[in-house]
């Protein structure tokens, strides 16, 4: 190697890079897929001379014999300087020109670090020598190789590519590239390159690629690529970045436009769009929710090497998409350098015992459905297993299509007392289905429970299940179906139940008769005991029925699950049921309205119009107590705009006498608005609560809530304002207004 150009000392520096804020972004080209290219279309190379010609070092001894055209190399180099020994040098192509020998050259990061290197190394200290002995210095090269390393540092698996161009050698080949500190590269120009870039069939692939990451601010935050979608003049990757802890987590400094993609050169390209809500953060706007998918896209360029291309956000391991003529031949999850994926992080103890719990769940839950007696006890503590037993048994009465336990996504497992075998207040999901019932109707009970290792494992030694409990874990099951209905009731209800069935029939036959659609089969409880009914429901003996369900986020999406309604037995034993306006078949009637609208009821839909809708489509609202509302002097103590933002009818009414009144007035104000603008309008009003935005919906939840609580009074006061506008061109004061001033027109 000649060093004699090179007289002064080389200082090479390497820093790592480990700072959270994101890539560097000013060391791509974004405007011109061809990176570094010293064509027309790209930023003007930097001369390495004057305008005078440089002359070659010796006379012309031969003429070269190949073509001219481009040639493939691909060969590689590495230094015998250790501040360079994760950068290699590469030739990828030359090109023969008239007058010149080009040559597109990388310099690559090989490893999976970010860093810098301080030093003045560049393209001009290259050197090319033929067969002949005869060196040439570079006549021009590309302005990002003034320095071998990119204008902003080199990220995993990035090249800082360019091209290099040569005087036309005339010596013969084979050629060598010489610079500093790196071995020789030989090569020849005998293998043409394809006359074409590789065409790929333009369209969305699916990916289905998780990656992870190692940094202990991400691991838990997996990035899950869905899809990429290639475009004449762009490559799209629809992205989600998801909460992959059984709690809410958020996260701060780390952005959309931190992702890079590098092509089969491995040149390296920002992205030209990012999603708004990508745009200043992978998080949503209050953290993620256990579980949560945070989705969004992310645009590049569309590199003109596309046969490979690797996907690289931060730490993350990288996704390699391979590509033929036929499209994506291959996607794979690698390491930012394109080796094999990095390990992932080593769990917390916290983390390892999350996992045990779940496998012990998983055995009990398997066991309930195989029916495996002595599988399912032995996940329970010794003194527990006799209190246990007939709870198994009673569940193999039961017509289970699919039961799962697990770890509800709100329980944090960190506990002092871990490392010692003790896990208290685990909140644990039981999650099953019925059969013949419709499968987006999963029923869920929860269970507060504590764990001991005994033995090895894990056991529950304590637990207390909340309100509803699963009906055959507090007595015996009678099971009655019903083309329309399955009914769980105990066995004392005798030949009630088979009454109970006729009357859920003609329920069911009423309320389409009045103009619903439900769906087409429910669950019905009948209990025969206030106590049942009250342990069930957590209700009193005022109430006649219930109907429950419950709102889980699936993604960005609310859903109504656990569509079910009680029925309090003894709550009729002492009146003569005759079909009157509460009598037990109109209260099957308004339990059912309550389901069949279940599905487009949100927990901020105010409760006048959720109860004032049963109450109408149920037939429970005859004249004379029509006419009670006015007579009683009762139309001045209620009010539309109160009711809105209330959890419950009645609420503080602590001995009932105000109770009905509301109900009553609240089915008059859906009466009004049906005979006044229509059924469908009606309709249309009652849905406008489903299709709030679930951001908006999120955004009123508690930090890294779960479930739907009590806190959406203020969304109900929003929402139903707008909501009427929209629809009627109303105010709550208007329709208030107009209701009282029909109820006391009206004769008796």
């Amino acid at each position: 190697m000649n060093l004699k150009r090179f007289p002064l000392v080389i200082v090479v520096l390497l820093f790592v890079m480990t700072a959270c804020a994101g890539l560097p972004s000013s060391n791509v080209q974004t405007a011109t897929p061809h990176v570094g290219s010293i064509r027309k279309s790209t930023p003007t190379p930097e001369s390495a001379a004057s305008s005078t010609p440089i002359p070659t070092r010796a006379q012309p001894t031969a003429a070269p014999v190949a073509a001219k055209g481009t040639y493939l190399i691909n060969r590689r180099t590495t230094s015998t300087h250790s501040a360079f020994e994760s950068v290699n040098l590469v030739i990828y192509r030359a090109k023969l020109t008239d007058d010149r020998l080009i040559l597109r050259v990388g310099f690559h990061n090989v490893s999976d670090a970010s860093f810098y290197i301080a030093g003045g190394l560049s393209a001009r200290d290259m050197l090319l020598v033929d067969a002949a002995g005869n060196e040439y210095e570079p006549v021009e090269f590309s302005d990002n190789l003034k320095n071998i390393e990119p204008p902003d540092n080199f990220i995993p698996g990035q090249a800082n590519v360019g091209d290099v161009a040569f005087p036309m050698p005339t010596g013969p080949a084979p050629y060598e590239v010489r610079f500093p500190t790196y071995d020789p590269i030989k090569f020849e120009l005998n293998q043409p390159a394809p006359s074409a870039a590789l065409s790929i069939p333009e369209g969305t692939y699916p990916l289905g690629v998780e990656l992870y990451s190692r940094r202990s601010a991400l691991v838990p935050i997996r990035l899950r690529l869905d899809s990429a979608t290639i475009t004449q003049n762009e490559v799209i990757f629809q992205i989600a970045f998801v909460n992959t802890l059984r709690q809410g987590y958020d996260l701060k400094g780390v952005k959309g436009g931190d992702a890079r993609l590098l092509d089969a050169e491995y040149a390296a390209y920002e992205p030209i769009r990012v999603s708004d809500n990508l745009t200043e953060t992978i998080a949503p706007p209050k953290g993620w929710l256990p579980g949560q998918a945070h989705t969004g896209q992310i645009a590049f360029p569309r590199p003109e090497r596309i046969e490979e291309v690797r996907f690289i956000f931060l730490d993350y391991a990288a996704a390699t998409l391979r590509f033929d003529a036929s499209g994506l031949a291959e996607a794979a999850v690698t390491s930012a350098a394109g080796g094999a994926p990095p390990p992932t992080a080593t769990p917390t103890v916290e983390q390892v015992a999350l996992r045990e719990l779940e496998n012990v769940l998983e055995r009990q839950a398997k066991a309930v459905m195989s029916g495996d007696m002595t599988a399912y006890l032995a996940t329970f503590a010794e003194d527990l297993r006799q209190e246990q037993q007939p709870v198994f048994e009673r569940s193999r009465n039961m017509p289970l299509s699919d039961y799962q336990a697990s770890v509800s996504p709100a329980t944090n497992v960190w506990h002092p007392d871990v490392e010692k075998g003790v896990l208290r207040d685990i909140d644990v999901v039981i999650r099953y289905r019925l059969r013949g019932i419709p499968e987006d109707n999963p029923l869920q009970h929860r269970m507060r429970a504590t764990f001991e290792r005994q033995d090895g494992g894990w056991v529950i030694s304590k637990y207390e299940m909340q309100k509803p409990q699963p009906f055959w874990w507090t007595g015996d099951v009678m099971v009655q179906e019903t083309p329309r209905f399955l009914i769980l009731a105990r066995p004392d209800a005798g030949d009630i139940l088979a009454k109970v069935a006729q009357e859920c029939e003609q329920a069911y036959r009423d309320i389409q008769a009045a103009g619903l659609e439900p769906e087409e089969r429910f669950i019905a409880y009948f209990t025969t005991t206030q106590k049942d009914f009250t342990a069930q429901t957590g209700m009193g003996s005022r109430t006649l029925g219930a109907a429950l369900s419950f709102y889980e986020l699936a993604g960005e999406q609310i859903q109504t699950l656990g569509r079910v309604f009680y029925i309090n037995g003894e709550a009729f034993t002492d009146q003569p049921d005759d079909g009157g306006t509460f009598g037990r078949l109109a209260t099957i009637r308004h339990e059912l309205v309550h389901l069949a609208l279940a599905r487009e009821t949100r927990p901020f839909t105010p409760i006048w119009l959720v109860e004032g809708a049963a109450m109408y489509y149920a037939g429970q609202l005859p004249p004379e107590l029509r006419h009670r509302l006015v007579e009683d002097g009762r139309l001045d103590y209620l009010s539309l705009e109160r009711l809105t933002g209330e959890e419950s009818l009645g609420a503080y009414d602590f001995f009932g006498g105000r109770v009905g009144y509301e109900y009553l007035f609240s089915g008059e104000t859906v009466r009004y608005l049906i005979d006044t603008y229509g059924a469908d309008s009606f309709r249309e009003f009652y849905r406008y609560f489903s299709r709030v935005p679930p951001e908006k919906v999120i955004d009123q939840m508690p930090l890294f809530s779960v479930g739907f609580g009590s806190r959406f009074g203020k969304l109900s006061r929003e929402a139903t304002p707008e909501a009427l506008s929209r629809v009627y061109g109303l105010t709550i004061a208007d329709l208030d207004a107009a209701v009282k001033q029909r109820l006391r027109e009206q004769k008796p």
